[in-house]
């Protein structure tokens, strides 16, 4: 008999108890609170957290918005609800949105939003409070819900090509 291997995208497949774990994570809620609100360790829910990671290759310790971005532009799970007003977004807010979701390390965020390092996490901490999220990862599932990022981004590489789609809030 034949060894079957499974597809990439077979691999990338959740679990259900991995998309319990990931509806918490893009709400924004932290390992300790999740787990809670799941009612199982802090340790399970950090494990389930840690192979999402995995099936997404994203092994970083700080990759939990990188995390949210992979499950949610998967749709595997849905955003999380959001106000119904979106946050008016410069390209330089959007290009720094789309870097922060994609990459879990800060030089490569910088790199690809185009701005210094040092400046990363306080501009990071800028769009959470603008947009009136919860934390960093929260964000990220604000941004899915109204359409700033996701599977079907048109974007050019310096992130100023808009989708059909987008909100009316973000910046041309």
């Amino acid at each position: 008999m034949a060894v079957k291997i499974p597809s990439a995208e077979a691999i990338r497949q959740l679990t259900p108890a991995e998309k319990r774990v990931a509806e918490r994570l893009v709400a924004g809620a932290s390992n300790i609170q999740g787990a809670q609100e799941l009612g199982m360790s802090t340790t399970t829910f950090a494990g389930h957290v840690a192979s999402i990671g995995r099936k997404f290759q994203i092994t970083s310790r700080s990759g939990r918005a990188a995390r949210a971005h992979a499950v949610l532009a998967s749709k595997q799970i849905a955003p999380p609800s959001a106000p119904a007003w979106a946050p008016r977004l410069t390209a330089a807010d959007l290009r720094l949105l789309r870097a922060f979701a994609t990459y879990p390390e800060t030089p490569d965020i910088a790199r690809a939003a185009g701005i210094a390092q040092a400046d990363v996490r306080s501009q990071i901490k800028n769009l959470v409070a603008e947009a009136g999220a919860d934390n960093e990862t929260h964000l990220i599932g604000l941004a899915h819900a109204w359409g700033f990022l996701g599977p079907s981004r048109n974007a050019a590489s310096d992130g100023t090509t808009r989708a059909a789609s987008e909100p009316a809030g973000a910046a041309q």
